[in-house]
């Protein structure tokens, strides 16, 4: 692929100049003061923008989002827990999976592909002795953002933790672990971050890192928490990590501490996502009906092309949306907000697209 390829995608996603100058550098040996002071640093940085407490918690793990959804899951719960997973797409798919290999109860709150996630839906699961609740904020597969404080409130009313895998949400849409009651954030580099991919973070309450992961006896030795939490102490991991790719991290978080917070980053996000659906409305094409993320627009073609339009992009004009699997991948492409796009790139989607309709 050629080195100018554009990037609408949610991850990998169009890099940022500077972060293509922190990634052009020799990575430094990293069992060093100054490296420890780095990731201190960025430990106190993703509090402040994720809105934890301060006596919250992040875990540092060389893994890609799927390895920090296991990771977070089997040091949080075990076969004496009873969880809840709202089940909208393929990610909340795969937290089922990590419950099924794990041993761990659960009931699957399932949505059809156009479902929207109601009041309703959650206030059968009342009662029901669930320790838990496990959701994909934005289902990436359907491009579907569930209401956090719906959810929040329900976790509250039945006393559960919280676990959100906020992968494609952070940075892109308001949020509060905070505000929401959230007891575990699983985020990862390559998404609203715009960083190369192999790092996941896990931010974690105080709550659930004492009443859940300083009582478990660990079944991992690399994904054990408990070691983690400690080698953090001294701004360490217990393994190597992605050394590069946090240094990475450090810059990207204090050039968006410096720009305004996670507010500001949110705001460019949505200003894009609202340029391009506006720019689409006239085209062949809709969006779904339930709520949406800035990350992404799920556009739906009203024919079977998606698949179609997809190569044209990346054979013919070297730019590359998101497809899509399953049964959606037939009429359905993603068109990502994030990295660094500007007005007139979308200008320029816009118009491919209505080239491929006149083809």
């Amino acid at each position: 692929m050629k080195q100018d390829v554009k990037l609408f995608t949610v991850g990998p996603a169009q890099m940022y100049r500077h972060t293509l100058e922190v990634r052009s550098h020799v990575v430094p040996y990293f069992r060093t003061p100054e490296f420890s002071a780095m990731m201190r640093k960025n430990r106190e940085m993703l509090l402040e923008l994720t809105d934890a407490d301060e006596d919250s918690e992040v875990v540092f793990l060389t893994a890609s989002g799927s390895g920090a959804m296991e990771a977070a899951v089997m040091n949080c719960f075990d076969e004496t827990d009873r969880l809840l997973i709202i089940s909208g797409g393929t990610f909340g798919e795969r937290f089922e999976k990590i419950c099924e290999i794990h041993h761990i109860p659960f009931d699957a709150l399932r949505l059809g592909q156009d479902e929207a996630l109601t009041a309703a839906h959650l206030d059968s699961y009342n009662a029901k002795d669930y320790t838990g609740l496990l959701v994909n904020l934005h289902e990436t597969y359907t491009g579907q953002l569930y209401d956090i404080e719906m959810i929040h409130n329900f976790c509250n009313r039945n006393h559960l933790y919280l676990m959100v895998d906020a992968i494609s949400t952070f940075l892109c849409d308001e949020y509060h672990m905070r505000r929401y009651g959230i007891d575990a954030t699983i985020i990862s580099s390559q998404k609203g971050l715009c960083l190369a991919p192999g790092l996941s973070m896990v931010i974690l309450s105080r709550r659930i890192i004492e009443e859940k992961i300083e009582r478990k006896h660990s079944t991992s030795l690399y994904f054990d928490f408990q070691d983690y939490l400690l080698n953090i102490k001294r701004g360490q991991t217990p393994f190597t990590p992605c050394v590069g790719v946090l240094f990475e991290l450090h810059d990207m978080l204090s050039c968006i501490i410096k720009a305004g917070g996670a507010d500001s980053r949110v705001g460019e996000v949505r200003a894009r996502c609202e340029y391009f659906r506006s720019k689409i409305e006239e085209l062949p094409v809709h969006l779904p009906s339930f709520p949406l993320s800035n990350a992404i627009s799920p556009v739906r073609f009203e024919k079977d092309i998606a698949m179609d339009f997809f190569t044209y992009l990346k054979d013919e004009k070297n730019i590359m949306v998101n497809p899509v699997g399953g049964e959606l991948g037939r009429c359905s492409i993603r068109v990502a907000h994030i990295g660094d796009l500007q007005m007139a790139d979308y200008d320029m989607l816009v118009e491919e697209m209505k080239h491929y309709f006149t083809m």
